[in-house]
């Protein structure tokens, strides 16, 4: 191998997710910027495909059905897995925008990203 005057690569392991048995064959990566104003609650959701991604600026209140509350910063990573409901998915900050890139691994081009529960919003800000 030549000498060159960088450095090795460094990898550090970020996220690792098993695929749970309800995800379709993954035949199709889809890539989405998400962008959230200032305290924008997704509502409760289910993706019909299961969904990896990062925070790209800001921080987000984000809670998988079964599992704690957390709060993911700038940087990090999320798994969100086919047919599990999401209850908050939030932009934490109620004066600064957030945002996050997801990819969906998805079965065709017309597999649906995103699933909004019935009175999703109402159910999750308490209005129902």
């Amino acid at each position: 191998m030549a000498d060159t005057p960088f450095p090795a690569l460094k990898r550090e392991a970020l996220l690792e997710e098993e695929l749970p048995l309800t995800s379709p064959a993954v035949h199709l990566v889809k890539g989405a910027r998400i962008k959230f104003a200032p305290g924008q609650p997704t509502g409760l959701h289910r993706h019909p495909v299961s969904t990896v991604g990062v925070v790209t600026n800001g921080s987000f209140n984000f809670q998988r059905e079964g599992d704690a509350a957390r709060v993911l910063k700038t940087g990090d990573t999320f798994f969100e897995p086919a047919g599990h409901t999401i209850l908050q998915f939030d932009n934490a900050s109620t004066s600064a925008p957030a945002e996050i890139v997801c990819f969906y691994l998805a079965g065709t081009k017309d597999s649906p990203a995103i699933v909004m529960l019935e009175d999703g919003m109402d159910r999750q800000l308490g209005k129902r």
